[in-house]
């Protein structure tokens, strides 16, 4: 599937946040690799997912990457930049075709090396075995050589997929800059770091630039916390934005919303399923 870069990119494409060829429609969103069962492999996909299920496996595979990072106590924006090359390199390839959880481990190893927080393949490919086992530790040592081995060819597969663009801009300067410009509280500014980290788990990173997301963010925050703002971002003197702004923002703290409200509907299935699954522990006769 090509991704056809639709109005965002013009819109954007002054901003120079990133390259215009990493924002995508909701279109193109919804024709992805995983969900029209194409890619560009020389073979098709086995399958095809349904959006809610390409979300699922986008979710855990970000997740597989914080755990890792947090593992190797490496720094956010090693975390930040490997999500942001996860979700690109999805949008060349199907999930049905490459491991979630590979691909999450070579987007770590890459980042790394992109935001100069290095480890070495042996202290990453160890991390993703023990994450990727639930922590059972020798059965990770067991398996560190293959991984190893599949991060050094996914992180290959990875450079070529994303066409060798290592650029990644994150909100955070923005967020920065915005806060100290209207002198907004820090724990205004902190709170919007922290949607911003949360959000970095869905496809956000792709529909919108960090500038955007940075504002959006901030608004969220402001609202969440009640916090009496009297002045307009929009109107910022070091932070330029396209004349769309207004709205792209709000479409962005929209969408925002919309994946916290499935993290908090997924956690309640989990926690009836849970529940289910004692009781039926409980009820079984013994033996």
């Amino acid at each position: 599937m090509a991704a056809q870069v639709g109005y965002r990119a013009a819109a954007y494409s002054s901003l120079a946040d990133s390259s215009d060829q990493w924002y995508f429609t909701n279109d193109d969103l919804a024709n992805t690799p995983s969900q029209s069962g194409s890619d560009y492999s020389t073979s098709p996909a086995a399958k095809m997912l349904s959006a809610s299920d390409e979300q699922d496996l986008r979710l855990r595979g970000c997740n597989f990457i914080h755990n890792v990072v947090q593992r190797l106590q490496m720094h956010q924006f090693v975390a930040s930049t490997a999500c942001v090359l996860f979700h690109r390199f999805y949008m060349r390839q199907s999930l049905t075709s490459y491991h979630h959880y590979q691909m999450a481990g070579a987007c770590v190893l890459l980042a790394s090396k992109i935001e100069e927080n290095r480890r070495s393949l042996n202290e990453i490919s160890l991390a993703c075995a023990y994450v990727a086992l639930k922590g059972r530790a020798k059965e990770a040592a067991k398996s560190q050589e293959t991984w190893e081995r599949l991060l050094k060819r996914q992180e290959i597969v990875l450079l070529q997929n994303c066409c060798f663009d290592m650029e990644v801009t994150h909100p955070y300067s923005f967020i920065d800059t915005l806060a100290l410009e209207f002198a907004v509280p820090v724990f205004i500014a902190k709170s919007a770091t922290a949607h911003v980290n949360d959000c970095l788990r869905s496809t956000i990173c792709l529909r919108y630039p960090p500038r955007i997301i940075a504002v959006a963010a901030l608004y969220l925050a402001i609202g969440i916390h009640a916090y009496n703002f009297q002045g307009s971002l929009f109107e910022s003197r070091h932070v330029s934005l396209p004349d769309n702004a207004m709205s792209e923002v709000e479409l962005c703290a929209m969408d925002m919303l919309a994946f916290y409200r499935r993290e908090e509907e997924a956690e309640k299935e989990a926690t009836r399923i849970q529940h289910q699954q004692q009781r039926y522990s409980q009820q079984r006769p013994l033996t």
